[in-house]
């Protein structure tokens, strides 16, 4: 196939296709991050390189559609005041949704014997007591990982299913919770059922707001911000 046939293909929308294109350095990436370890800055820099390259990608294959990451939520709102304000209620009733779900998870596990009711955050031990660490991650927070995940799993992910697979809301929306989830399996089964039902809460957002990503981008900053924060103090 030439570059001129491939851009062809790709100027018309393919769910299943234009979600495996972008995913691809996501997983690729996260893989090879994970192998040459997540709590060290280069398997961190690995990942999120992989989070940078989907961006890129997303936005060709938008731009060939004739869209692009504005048309799908990223366009300056009318009222930033009002969307910051939903973006601080969005983290507040993440943490909330984040933190029953491990409650009631953790509480599962446990009634039923299993050994590994925990939460693994050993990845993140390095933060404990290290402000030059906590202050790096805080700054990821706000950029590749507020930014990256927001534009693949809410906007990219469900729009695609929405709009060019013909799936419903709900559905559309559960899938990219379960897929955000997935993401997330170094965390266990208790990190992968928690980051999953806020990954589920971010979707409905996303939609409800309008298809405003920028909620969701606020609200997905201020809970890391949060949670590193805590992490860093020993007390998450």
């Amino acid at each position: 196939m030439t570059s001129e046939t491939l851009r062809g293909e790709l100027a018309r929308p393919d769910a299943l296709r234009d979600i495996g294109i972008v995913a691809s350095p996501i997983v690729v990436l996260g893989v090879l991050g994970a192998s040459v370890g997540l709590d060290t800055l280069l398997g961190g820099a690995v990942v999120n390189l992989g989070y940078l390259t989907a961006i890129m990608l997303g936005g060709y294959i938008l731009h060939r559609q004739g869209s692009s990451w504005g048309a799908l939520g990223l366009s300056a709102p009318e009222r930033w005041a009002k969307t910051a304000g939903l973006g601080v209620a969005v983290a507040a009733g993440g943490v909330v949704v984040f933190v029953a779900t491990q409650w009631i998870a953790l509480g599962i596990l446990d009634a039923l014997g299993a050994t590994d009711a925990t939460v693994d955050q050993s990845r993140f031990d390095a933060l404990n007591n290290n402000p030059a660490l906590l202050l790096l991650m805080v700054v990821l927070s706000w950029t590749t990982i507020a930014f990256g995940e927001e534009l693949f799993y809410r906007a990219f992910f469900i729009t695609r299913l929405l709009d060019h697979a013909g799936l419903g809301s709900w559905t559309a929306v559960v899938l990219g919770g379960v897929v955000f989830g997935g993401v997330h399996l170094t965390e266990g089964p208790v990190g992968v059922l928690s980051n999953g039902a806020l990954g589920v809460l971010f979707g409905w957002v996303y939609l409800r707001s309008g298809r405003n990503l920028w909620v969701t981008i606020i609200a997905h900053g201020l809970i890391n911000t949060l949670r590193f924060s805590l992490l860093y103090q020993g007390a998450a």
